[in-house]
C-alpha cells in the first residue's frame, strides 16, 4: 500500500532525522560515564517526578525492550548513578532509585547542552516553533496512544 500523502512521509523523515542530529549533538556535550540512554532515563524520572521505578515501566516509557533497560540501569548503577532495591510489594522486583550522583550528572548534562540551545534560539524562529509545537505533540500522543507494547 503506497501512501497517499508523499509530505507524510517527508515529515515523519525529517522528524527522524532531527532526532538523530540533536542525538549526535548532545551525546557530546554529556559528562562522563553517561550516556544518551541513561540520559534520557534520568532525565524521565526527573521530568515526570517519579521518586522510585520499576524496570519494565521504564522500558515502556522509553520504549526499549526489557534487555536494553537492563543494559542502561547496569551501566548507570556502575557510575552509581542510580540503585536498584527490591521492590517492597513484590519480593521478586526491583525498583530505580536515583542518587544524588545521578541527579547531578543530569544537571551537569542539562549545563553542557545549554550551550546549544541557546545557539539554536539565536538562529531560529521561536514563533514558529512555539506554532509547530502543538502539531507535535499531538502526532507524538497519537503514536503513544497506539503503539504495540
Amino acid at each position: 500500500m503506497t501512501p497517499r500523502d508523499p509530505d507524510l512521509i517527508a515529515f515523519f523523515t525529517d522528524i527522524s532525522i532531527i532526532e538523530q542530529l540533536v542525538r549526535t549533538l548532545m551525546e557530546r556535550r554529556l559528562p562522563p560515564g553517561l550516556s544518551m540512554a541513561g540520559f534520557g532515563l534520568i532525565n524521565h524520572m526527573v521530568r515526570t517526578g517519579q521518586e522510585t521505578a520499576s524496570p519494565g515501566a521504564l522500558a515502556r516509557a522509553l520504549q526499549v525492550t526489557r534487555g536494553a533497560i537492563t543494559g542502561v540501569l547496569h551501566k548507570l548503577t556502575a557510575e552509581g548513578l542510580v540503585t536498584l532495591e527490591p521492590d517492597p510489594k513484590d519480593g521478586r522486583g526491583k525498583k530505580v532509585r536515583l542518587t544524588p550522583e545521578g541527579l547531578a550528572a543530569r544537571e551537569a548534562a542539562l549545563a553542557g547542552m545549554a550551550p546549544l540551545v541557546a545557539e539554536f534560539e539565536a538562529r531560529m524562529d521561536l514563533e514558529a516553533i512555539r506554532r509547530a509545537h502543538p502539531a507535535l505533540r499531538g502526532v507524538r500522543k497519537d503514536l503513544d496512544r497506539h503503539r504495540e507494547d
